[in-house]
């Protein structure tokens, strides 16, 4: 019993000790603020400011189903886009993500897989293309050149004719010389469109020609747009109003043909105000897709992009076109 009670005052003295102990240490802590320093908190009457890094350094961006100054939009177009781009903002958005049909604005996909051949090496503009075989375009309406099986024509002519006047056999014709085939190059356009982050696209053919599983998005479009103006040979066709380019038939005699743009503001048929320089375009149209224009602008010098699907009329594009000419001021 005694060493019990020997055990337990022992442990009762250990106790005391180890808390008289901490105790003493805590109370005798060197105070960590000095009496003698100014312990004034600096506040900054301005708030902090980032730079924008990633994706929104480079591009605009636009929330799904977001609608931006839709209303003179909404009833008649199927999807229309206005980006300010230098500072990246959507001014117009309306159904921007919205799979629609892009029609011959294809085309631009076309000449960026076409652009990157050239700026490779694989192919040169010099290049003289002879068709192997006559080019069926049965889609009623649509606007094919005179070449058939025998004829001869570089690649430089057959970039002015897909662009300025959208030739649809002009765009086979490049894809065959390009990929070996039709489908091997709309892979290629299907790998560029993911490439530059237009993943809300399909291409199932060359020239945008209605195909329920060839579609894109007005925001794809404007990424398409913008990787377009790192091309030259594509701004250089695009500011042309009109354009001669020949060819050799299958009996080696040359021809010629005299195009102008699809563009109806380059041709006279629609105002282009004084103040605004077109750098880089395409339309398009078919029963499906409607009345589409595609553009890269300079208003005042300061560049925009815009996009309009408009299912009502060629006139009314135009309209609504220069309807967003005047949004940007």
């Amino acid at each position: 019993m005694s060493k019990v009670f020997i055990y337990y005052f022992l442990l009762v003295i250990i106790c005391i000790g180890g808390v008289g102990f901490f105790v003493f240490k805590n109370s005798h802590f060197d105070n960590s603020y000095s009496d003698t320093k100014d312990g004034e908190v600096k506040i900054s009457m301005s708030l902090p400011t980032y730079e924008l890094g990633g994706y929104q350094s480079e591009y605009a961006v636009v929330r799904n189903d977001e609608e931006i100054q839709a209303d003179l939009f909404k009833d008649d177009c199927y999807a229309a886009l206005l980006v300010d781009n230098e500072t990246n903002t959507a001014l117009v958005s309306h159904n921007s993500l919205r799979r629609i049909y892009p029609a011959s604005t294809t085309k631009l996909m076309t000449a960026l897989v076409v652009c990157d051949a050239l700026y490779e090496g694989k192919i040169s503009l010099d290049d003289n293309v002879t068709l192997s075989h006559d080019i069926y375009i049965d889609e009623e309406g649509a606007l094919v050149s005179q070449l058939n099986a025998g004829c001869t024509i570089s690649v430089r002519n057959l970039m002015y004719g897909l662009l300025m006047r959208s030739y649809n056999d002009f765009a086979i014709i490049l894809a065959e010389y390009v990929a070996g085939d039709v489908g091997t190059f709309c892979q290629m356009m299907n790998d560029k469109a993911a490439e530059i982050g237009a993943t809300g696209s399909h291409f199932c053919n060359p020239h945008g020609l209605h195909d329920d599983n060839h579609y894109v998005t007005a925001y794809d479009m404007y990424l398409i747009l913008l990787e377009a103006e790192k091309y030259d040979i594509i701004k250089e066709i695009d500011s042309y109003t009109s354009f001669t380019y020949t060819y050799t038939n299958s009996q080696g005699v040359e021809m010629k043909d005299d195009i102008s743009p699809t563009n109806q503001f380059l041709v006279g048929g629609a105002s282009l105000p004084s103040n605004i320089t077109i750098e880089s375009w395409k339309t398009g149209t078919t029963e499906a897709a409607g009345n589409v224009l595609a553009m890269n602008v300079l208003i005042d010098n300061k560049p925009y992009t815009l996009f309009v699907a408009d299912g009502t009329s060629p006139g009314d594009l135009y309209d609504k076109i220069a309807m967003m000419f005047n949004m940007t001021k």
